[in-house]
């Protein structure tokens, strides 16, 4: 080899380190790996002590099980919250204590929150309902716990659920009693149960608006005018039913007030005495003298000869009865519009044998208003 080669060689491997070194790349990783002694890229991992890092140990077999078991507890909604707070700390815990939760604080957490749960039940469930969940509670074991939750509440339920579509066929119009009659011969439990707690309502209004629609025939200005504007309003299903139940019941006796008034100062001794004492008395009261009462104090001044002789539409001496005198309410379901299981109903009174006499209505408002029209603005605001 030739001298000035050989000396180009040396030459080259005496620069290659320097210019290797004042590289950027090869700066930084020098900086990050120390003046000296750069890590093997084939060393282990060190720990804090400079000692290997040892892997986590993988979980005991059985400790792995009873952590998935708890688990599915965990996302089943059917848990109570006994068993739902014991599992989650369970699972937090020791592979010990997860053993212990499943083998002895799972049952124990299941029969507390199953007695709870049927005590829950006693307290809004029907007679059947409540003397199933009596025995099972006397027991006090966890069969007749689960007994009763899984299937002997439903049979029970069935059973109030059946008596109470037989209750409502008393008083019921004609909407309810059919739907009534299909569910107690071909009803499953699921409708029959989907009929007591909501479908009910919806079929009582349909009758509702019927009978409704039948007592304007019969009613005084007050009950017409209550009915007209609340039909007129949309009114839902409650509304309906609290104006069958009540608000009529009131509208129908402020109209008997004024007409009870308006014979007063024309009456006899006999007929204004009977006349007075239903005023002070009750709605029952006023409803019975219209439709007896009256007839028997007149009868009574015509025998003494002091009858007035001013009778329209029918009686002598005195005014036929403001308007149809059903007022005594129910008991549970005696409204034609259709039993209901959420209160006391009240009679409709369409169809009454007595009405307002033609020539008599306006006169006798115009002589009572003064007694109710104090109670007929307090409604009207209310209303608006």
């Amino acid at each position: 080899m030739k001298l000035p080669r050989i000396a180009s060689i040396v030459a080259t491997a005496a620069i290659a380190p320097a210019v290797l070194l004042s590289s950027p790349a090869f700066a930084a990783d020098g900086a990050a790996a120390g003046p000296s002694n750069p890590p093997s890229p084939t060393a282990p991992d060190q720990g804090a002590e400079g000692k290997p890092a040892a892997d986590k140990p993988a979980e005991d077999p059985q400790a792995a099980k009873d952590r998935a078991a708890i688990e599915a507890i965990l996302a089943d909604p059917a848990r109570g919250p006994g068993v739902r707070e014991a599992a989650a700390k369970a699972l937090k815990g020791t592979p010990a204590q997860m053993r212990q939760f499943l083998t002895v604080e799972l049952a124990e957490q299941q029969f507390v929150d199953d007695e709870v749960k049927i005590s829950r039940i006693h307290n809004f469930g029907g007679p059947a309902v409540k003397a199933a969940a009596v025995e099972a509670l006397r027991k006090q074991t966890q069969e007749a716990y689960t007994a009763f939750l899984n299937e002997g509440q439903h049979a029970a339920r069935l059973k109030d659920d059946r008596a109470e579509l037989a209750r409502m066929l008393n008083g019921a119009g004609r909407g309810v009693t059919k739907a009534v009659n299909e569910l107690l011969d071909h009803g499953t439990r699921e409708q029959i149960r989907e009929f007591v707690a909501t479908g009910q309502h919806k079929v009582r209004a349909e009758d509702d608006r019927v009978a409704l629609f039948g007592m304007i025939k019969d009613a005084g200005p007050g009950l017409k005018e209550g009915i007209i504007k609340l039909l007129e309003g949309n009114p839902t299903p409650e509304q309906l039913r609290t104006f069958i139940t009540t608000t009529q019941h009131e509208l129908r006796d402020e109209d008997n007030q004024v007409l009870i008034s308006s014979m007063v100062n024309k009456a006899g001794p006999e007929l204004k005495k009977a006349a007075l004492a239903a005023l002070q008395g009750t709605p029952e009261d006023r409803a019975a003298f219209l439709k007896t009462g009256q007839h028997v104090a007149r009868s009574k001044d015509e025998g003494h000869g002091t009858g007035t002789g001013t009778g329209t539409g029918g009686a002598k001496g005195g005014v036929q009865p403001a308007v149809a005198t059903g007022t005594s309410k129910g008991n549970g379901n005696t409204a034609p519009a259709g039993g209901s299981s959420s209160g006391p109903l009240a009679s409709t009174g369409a169809g009454s044998e007595t009405t307002w006499a033609a020539g008599a209505g306006a006169a006798a408002l115009a002589a009572g208003a003064g007694l109710v029209v104090a109670n007929r603005r307090r409604r009207t605001s209310a209303d608006g």
